[in-house]
């Protein structure tokens, strides 16, 4: 039967576990506050600047206007009511090729960084006819039909983000402007289409040169038949996203470059077209309102609030194996630690997230991690030398600490190999201790406590 010495030693290590707990729950609270920060930091350079982006290229449309008449008996007068009906008549391209070039301009708001970028996007689209534009014909019941000049719209998710725009027709540049009361986009820009009525049965080619900025993301809409996306840029992580991933790709510590191939057969965008369809970006193109999009997040995989975060959710973990460490030495060896000391040691451990926090906004975030690493193991060290009796039994815990810290990095690195790499740590921290306390009498440690 436990004697009471040993369980008020169990129980003080239970309360000196739950305060640490406390304490690492407001570390980690205090880590999702600057995440929060760089929300607001981003949202404040999205309000100056532009947000993400998302480019639906070239349609064109024709907005026709039939009027009908009725005839009406009120208190035995005759009169003629007269009612008109809107209709968009829209012509989409059978192929459609953006070629893109794109760079990081990162933006800053205090200590917090938003990558917002700059790229030239080339598009040349083709019909094959615009037949679908010719003027609709007179029928019955309606009196007169009315058809505005034939128009070509394309839109841009934020057009704050617009620095240059260029539209080339058959031989000419067109005249570019914002939409007035568009039938297709509900934010976008509308040219006069340079073909007569008479033409429209023949094919054309159309050139459309956008020079745009915005943040995190870009995407692209596929109205065409047939789509065809290459994008390049000199950001190394991208993250692609949307309703379609490449067809090819290749990452380089210099950049990225991705093509896409997307078929109408595929696509939905086409089916979604109307006034209150607008260009998201890739990540939230399945929000409502939105068109079907494809493209890339520019993440930035060392956002060192978010890695703090990650790391502080260990801290309960490692402070548990350096526990069971002391324990172990305490049993082997003979050494009685008070549940005071195990309070300073559990205590210096949660202070190293809090040291990487803040370390992280000021230098890189490797920098950081390594600074309070040697801080923490050398104040436990030289801590461990007094409470234990000596070097030799203060060093071997300083080598375990020094594995902990560094699994705790492999693992903030690798995200995917993170439950991997935590469970073969407590397999092999078990796995050490039943085999060093393999030959211990239990019963006799029971009768000493």
């Amino acid at each position: 039967m436990l004697r009471l010495p040993l369980l008020l030693k169990a129980g003080s290590l239970t309360a000196v576990l739950l305060l640490l707990v406390f304490g690492l729950s407001m570390i980690d609270g205090l880590a999702n506050e600057r995440m929060a920060y760089r929300s607001q930091a981003a949202a404040s350079i999205e309000s100056s600047l532009a947000g993400s982006q998302a480019l639906a290229g070239m349609v064109l449309t024709r907005r026709c206007v039939e009027t009908f008449e009725k005839t009406v008996v009120r208190d035995n007068e005759r009169s003629v009511e007269r009612s008109e009906v809107v209709s968009v008549l829209r012509a989409l391209p059978q192929t459609s090729s953006w070629v893109s070039q794109g760079r990081i301009e990162p933006r800053y708001r205090g200590l917090y960084k938003v990558n917002s970028f700059a790229i030239n996007a080339d598009e040349v689209a083709d019909w094959r006819s615009m037949k679908e534009l010719a003027p609709m014909p007179l029928r019955a019941p309606a009196v007169a039909v009315r058809c505005d000049p034939a128009l070509i719209e394309f839109s841009l998710a934020d057009p704050r983000g617009i620095r240059s725009v260029r539209l080339r027709g058959p031989g000419a540049d067109i005249e570019i402007r914002p939409s007035v009361n568009s039938g297709t986009f509900s934010r976008g820009f509308e040219a006069r289409l340079p073909v007569a009525d008479t033409a429209l049965d023949a094919p054309i080619q159309l050139r459309l040169a956008v020079e745009m900025v915005g943040i995190e993301s870009v995407g692209f809409v596929p109205l065409a038949v047939d789509n065809a996306v290459t994008l390049k840029s000199d950001w190394p992580h991208p993250s692609f996203s949307g309703a379609f991933l490449p067809l090819t790709r290749s990452v380089s510590s210099e950049g990225f470059e991705a093509r896409w191939s997307v078929s109408s057969l595929a696509a939905q965008a086409r089916f979604q077209l109307g006034p209150s369809a607008i260009g998201c970006a890739p990540s939230r193109s399945s929000a409502k309102g939105c068109l079907q999009t494809f493209g890339v997040d520019f993440i930035d995989p060392v956002n060192p609030a978010s890695l703090s975060d990650r790391a502080t959710k260990y801290g309960i973990l490692f402070i548990v194996l350096t526990f069971a460490g002391i324990v172990l030495l305490e049993v082997l060896k003979g050494q009685t630690v008070h549940p005071v000391q195990y309070l300073l040691i559990g205590a210096a451990m949660a202070v190293f997230f809090l040291l990487l926090l803040s370390l992280s906004e000021h230098i890189a975030f490797v920098q950081a991690y390594v600074l309070a690493a040697l801080a923490c193991v050398a104040l436990l060290t030289v801590y461990a030398k007094a409470v234990l009796g000596g070097w030799r039994r203060a060093l071997p815990m300083a080598g375990g600490l020094c594995v902990l810290y560094g699994v705790l990095y492999l693992v903030l690195q690798s995200e995917q190999h993170a439950l991997l790499a935590g469970s073969l740590l407590v397999f092999a921290v078990l796995a050490g201790v039943m085999l060093l306390t393999r030959h211990v009498k239990w019963g006799r440690v029971d009768a000493s406590a």
